[in-house]
């Protein structure tokens, strides 16, 4: 609940891993380059790009006060905003009005303009997050399989392939995440994010540290 925060280096050349709060006061030290996070980290921004290639490409943005219509019994809804407001999930509509009152009542960060995609739910068989350095997929994990949570350094390499091309259309930054997915038609774009403040998974870190000070090692 406080920008403050108590750090034990005199050092500028520093780079932060850790929440998304750290992420956005990380560049108030004069650190460099600190976080990367920047106003590309937004559905709104980089659907430019990818465009069918994401998941929830036909998804609709609304406010976060907006009356979703439920003509269906569940609906997919994420924040347009790489903020981690909540969670995108699947919802029915009284669950998601527990989590709107529960939200605008406890974040700092949302107000009833926040912008939030609201989607029809997907079979999803397998989501992968890889790491990207400089252009190039470093690393990856496979997060979730099926419907139940599955970390697993060893990732298929289609997915690798798919997510190289999808970062070869669009960066976010110098280096960011990019979740992918495996459905019915192939693979898809789950988000994309930032760097900063992604969970590690089972990752290769290593790589990822190598990478991150060979671009910034000038």
């Amino acid at each position: 609940y406080t920008d403050d925060i108590e750090y034990k280096t005199d050092r500028k050349d520093v780079f932060i891993f850790g929440s998304l709060k750290i992420a956005r006061i990380a560049k108030n030290f004069g650190w460099y380059p600190a976080s990367l996070m920047n106003d590309n980290h937004d559905y709104e921004v980089y659907k430019n790009y990818y465009k069918e290639n994401l998941l929830n490409y036909d998804s609709v943005i609304h406010n976060f006060s907006d009356d979703i219509i439920f003509d269906t019994e569940y609906k997919f809804i994420r924040p347009c905003l790489d903020t981690k407001i909540f969670t995108g999930g699947v919802f029915n509509k009284d669950e998601w009005e527990a989590k709107k009152e529960i939200v605008l009542n406890h974040s700092k960060i949302v107000n009833s303009d926040t912008k939030i995609q609201v989607a029809e739910p997907t079979n999803i068989y397998k989501e992968i997050r890889f790491w990207v350095v400089d252009g190039e997929v470093i690393t990856g994990s496979q997060y979730r399989l099926g419907g139940r949570v599955c970390y697993d350094k060893l990732y298929d390499e289609p997915a690798r392939e798919f997510a190289q091309a999808m970062v070869d259309k669009f960066q976010l930054a110098k280096a960011f995440v990019i979740d992918v997915c495996l459905v019915s038609d192939g693979w898809k774009i789950v988000e994309a994010g930032c760097i900063n403040c992604a969970g590690f998974y089972h990752a290769d870190l290593y790589k990822v540290i190598v990478a991150l000070e060979n671009l910034y090692e000038n």
